[in-house]
């Protein structure tokens, strides 16, 4: 190796051997991108980067399909396996579902027309007017908890009654804390409640007086299916309420 006196000297055969391993070692190492002149260098450049991206969309997209319809498939599966365990019900537009055993088909065809058909409110007050403006109808079917005597109230949506009937009140009228009502029936049978919110603003029902009406027009739990309207007396200024029922027989 070379000394400060410009004097020459012999390298041992360690520093040989360490050369050795290292001119071996530079040798193997080839860089990623190699210097090489303006044209090539632009043209490689293009190329590269095409087939990178196509590659890279090649390896991305098709694992993220698969997985994603596998889990699609498994959704299917818990949506079908959740409809086996639900019974056998029948929904009408999103709204009331009744159950298929209590009615023959028949019974259930006849079901649907009157559900999808268009009452008028004024036919249970005869040629007495009593407003100028009904709500638009909700129609349920009766359930035991509707007509049992010790919870005595009928259960509305509570979607359908923010939609249709809560612009009828004024401000001074506050369903949560309960709002006197008239409420008519069939045979022009009267009877005064009170229109309530329960739980907040969670539950709209009809109670305070409910339990008499059920008696007074002997409503009875699944075979009978009210319209309920909510309009203001032309006279009285009230909130009041008209209720038509109609009964289809059960089977067997």
């Amino acid at each position: 190796m070379a000394t400060s006196t410009g004097e020459t000297t012999s390298l041992t055969q360690k520093e040989v051997n360490v050369a050795a391993e290292l001119l071996i070692e530079l040798s193997q190492y080839q860089p990623r991108y190699q210097r090489q002149s303006p044209e090539e260098e632009d043209t490689d450049d293009e190329e590269d980067i095409d087939d990178e991206d196509d590659t890279d969309d090649e390896v991305a997209s098709t694992p993220l399909l698969q997985v994603s319809q596998g889990h699609l498939k498994k959704s299917r599966k818990r949506e079908e396996k959740s409809d086996k365990n639900q019974p056998k019900r029948i929904k009408k537009q999103n709204i009331m579902n009744i159950n298929i055993n209590d009615f023959s088909e028949e019974t259930r065809r006849s079901i649907e027309v009157w559900y999808k058909a268009e009452l008028d409110p004024q036919d249970i007050f005869g040629d007495n007017e009593v407003t100028r403006q009904f709500s638009k109808p909700i129609k349920k079917q009766l359930m035991s908890s509707d007509v049992d005597k010790v919870q005595s109230r009928l259960m509305l949506s509570k979607e359908q009654v923010k939609e249709k009937m809560l612009p009828f009140l004024e401000e001074s009228e506050n369903p949560v804390k309960g709002v006197d009502v008239s409420v008519y029936g069939p045979g022009g049978k009267v009877q005064q409640m009170k229109f309530k919110f329960w739980n907040g603003d969670k539950t709209p029902v009809l109670t305070t007086g409910w339990k008499e009406f059920v008696a007074k027009c002997g409503l009875l739990m699944t075979s009978d299916f009210v319209t309920v309207w909510m309009f203001r007396h032309i006279k009285t200024r009230q909130i009041c309420f008209a209720i038509h029922r109609v009964r289809f027989p059960l089977k067997n």
